[in-house]
């Protein structure tokens, strides 16, 4: 019996390709797009951007006027003047009994000396003395506005004179009683002042000042003048708030 075999398909010839060809054709290519130049811009933007020139020309005065403000305040701060009491007269200083209450007669001037440790002046524009004892304000004396020069001394004096009413507390009589027994009073002299003062080109107002003195005075001779000014020596260290 003669083997069979199976046929196998065979292959169909090609046609040969062309040395040429490297695929599907290329699209040309597309022109490049240019937009059109933009019209240029005319009056220069009018008010608008004047306004808004002013407005960073101000900005950058403020900002540079604070910066130049806070570097000076920092190289030139101040230090706070001192104050002492040199001397004082006490040649009246009775609490009796009065219409409506207790009622203190008295007669006080103080000597006050101040020393500025900067080197610029202090202007003391506005200054008031007050005088308290025991708690309790009986005095008030303005002050004439004067100028500290830096690294000197200025003079104030405070003078306090007359009668005022103080409130009928007993802790007040007693303390006069116990101070009268003693010989000596403690009264306390309070200055309050608005300062200004210059840096270089720069002024600088609204500081505040409060000169806070506590006097040991001797009491007046019973029957004594009243009018007497028997100046006490005292050289008295006093507080400042500055």
């Amino acid at each position: 019996m003669a083997a069979y075999e199976k046929q196998q398909p065979q292959p169909q010839p090609q046609p040969p390709l062309n040395a040429g060809y490297y695929g599907p054709p290329i699209p040309p290519p597309q022109p490049a797009y240019y937009p059109p130049p933009s019209a240029p811009h005319r009056g220069g933007g009018g008010p608008r951007c004047l306004l808004c020139f002013l407005f960073k020309v101000v900005a950058l005065a403020v900002i540079t006027l604070g910066a130049a403000s806070l570097v000076l305040w920092l190289i030139f701060r101040p230090d706070a003047p001192k104050a002492y009491a040199d001397s004082a007269a006490l040649s009246r200083f009775e609490l009796g009994a009065g219409a409506g209450g207790d009622l203190l007669q008295y007669n006080l001037t103080v000597a006050i000396r101040l020393r500025n440790p900067n080197r610029f002046g202090i202007r003391y524009e506005y200054a008031e003395a007050q005088a308290l004892y025991d708690g309790e304000r009986f005095g008030f004396d303005p002050l004439q506005p004067f100028y500290l020069g830096g690294k000197s001394d200025a003079r104030v004096t405070a003078a306090f004179s007359g009668s005022a009413p103080v409130d009928g507390d007993d802790d007040v009589r007693r303390t006069y009683r116990r101070e009268n027994g003693e010989g000596f009073y403690y009264i306390k002299v309070r200055v309050y002042s608005d300062l200004s003062f210059r840096v270089r080109v720069f002024r600088v107002r609204d500081y505040k000042s409060k000169i806070t003195c506590v006097l040991r005075l001797p009491a007046p001779a019973a029957g004594g003048n009243a009018n007497a000014t028997a100046m006490t020596t005292l050289g008295t260290r006093c507080d400042v708030d500055f």
